[in-house]
């Protein structure tokens, strides 16, 4: 059946969503239905990492549906295919060669970057192709990169950067820094991405450098961070970087602030854990900034935002603050349904060489996969946050910042790692 522009527009709120003019499908929705399109779905659905996980399902999810509602991507209908990697490399591989063995070649999710690197290592082998939403390893787009891995999201490279500019520019008289991250290849990763931001941007707004205390390490899952905290405490920094994330964020959080440690740090920089703390937390968190992927007051400009956030709101019992792994979910099945549309085929080799041509529509606006390396081109965002007892929710959004990531992205460079100008890593 052929879907038209007016189908398109219907659910998507925009032009031409799949396609870039013309008919929503560029004629070859008139194919016959061959069947369903399984998409994979890999990531963290349980234990400390779901609240990253499962909203990344609900946005893949929306995505399909939508499409599906529209006639589906070349005449045929979307399915996701789902497997929860408990965050465990060894179990994320198993589901993978599950997939691809029945047919699943086209797979997404993955928080985890320990998870993201053990499964590039067997796409090849195994025929697949994977777009991660999280896995912030620069190592992903560097020196562990092959042609079957995309990154739909943002990098810590981009993204640290980009706050530590902002913060440069907010905070100048706050020169005195720490960090608290997991003991682990996302920690590690965004501390260094961190402190080369407060090196570079520090200099240009204040003209000196930051003091940085070398990061207190986390250990991941944990349930008592008295330790840390104690650490913490006894560093001289008034500003703080915080990577621990999921469910261990929320209980880092919750005993940091018997101890003083809110009183203590001026400025607060949580990397990523979108509106997951303030939800823990409500009206007891911390004033403090907060990486985003998504945040739908942000891009009251783009009609898919608009829609997928009342989507969103239907299904979650009218939450007004949707994570921005709904997002990074949505806009990786979107990425796909470009890409097999233009391919004209789900075959790996030619969905791969689609990926890395075509721009697809997402909640962020248009994005695109740079060629050389598969680095998703996307703004950058982050919003203040603070507890309140004046609404239900509990907090509020207080601010919001936006830049696009081509001010801020590293060189293309797969094959070698990350360059550091100012940060020995």
């Amino acid at each position: 059946m052929q879907v038209n522009r007016r189908q398109w527009v219907k659910w998507a709120g925009a032009g031409a969503a799949l396609a870039g003019s013309g008919t929503m499908l560029g004629g070859m929705a008139q194919a016959q239905d061959k069947g369903l399109i399984k998409l994979g779905f890999i990531s963290s659905l349980t234990g400390a990492q779901a609240p990253l996980g499962q909203p990344m399902l609900l946005g893949a999810q929306i995505a399909v549906d939508q499409i599906n509602q529209a006639g589906g991507v070349n005449g045929r209908k979307l399915e996701l295919v789902v497997r929860d990697d408990k965050a465990k490399p060894a179990d994320a591989t198993v589901a993978a060669r599950e997939l691809a063995g029945s047919g699943v070649n086209l797979q997404l999710g993955v928080v985890s970057s320990a998870v993201a690197l053990a499964l590039t290592a067997m796409l090849e082998q195994e025929k697949a192709v994977l777009i991660t939403c999280a896995a912030h390893s620069d190592k992903l787009t560097k020196e562990n990169f092959n042609r079957h891995y995309f990154r739909v999201t943002d990098n810590p490279y981009m993204k640290l950067r980009f706050m530590s500019k902002a913060l440069a520019e907010k905070y100048s008289n706050v020169t005195a820094w720490g960090g608290l991250i997991p003991d682990h290849e996302y920690g590690r990763t965004t501390w260094n991405c961190f402190e080369e931001g407060l090196r570079e941007y520090y200099e240009v707004v204040s003209k000196k450098q930051p003091t940085i205390a070398p990061a207190i390490k986390t250990q991941y899952g944990a349930t008592d961070y008295r330790n840390v905290i104690g650490a913490a405490m006894g560093l001289p920094a008034e500003g703080f970087f915080v990577s621990v994330y999921g469910g261990d964020a929320v209980t880092l959080f919750k005993q940091a602030r018997p101890y003083g440690f809110f009183d203590k740090a001026k400025v607060i920089a949580d990397s990523a854990n979108e509106f997951i703390v303030a939800k823990a937390m409500k009206s007891e968190l911390p004033d403090m900034w907060v990486g985003t992927h998504w945040y739908s007051g942000a891009f009251t400009d783009v009609p898919m935002s608009n829609k997928v956030f009342e989507e969103y709101k239907k299904r979650s019992k009218g939450d007004e603050y949707a994570n921005g792994w709904v997002g990074e979910g949505h806009a990786a099945v979107m990425a796909y349904a470009k890409a097999i549309q233009e391919a004209g085929s789900t075959d790996t080799q030619a969905v791969i060489n689609a990926l890395e041509s075509v721009k697809f529509e997402t909640v962020c606006g248009t994005r695109y996969f740079r060629k050389e390396d598969h680095q998703a081109m996307k703004p950058l965002q982050m919003y203040r946050l603070r507890g309140t007892k004046k609404n239900a929710v509990g907090f509020e959004v207080l601010e919001y910042i936006k830049m696009p990531a081509e001010d801020f992205a590293d060189p293309a460079t797969p094959g070698k790692p990350l360059a550091f100008k100012y940060v020995k890593a």
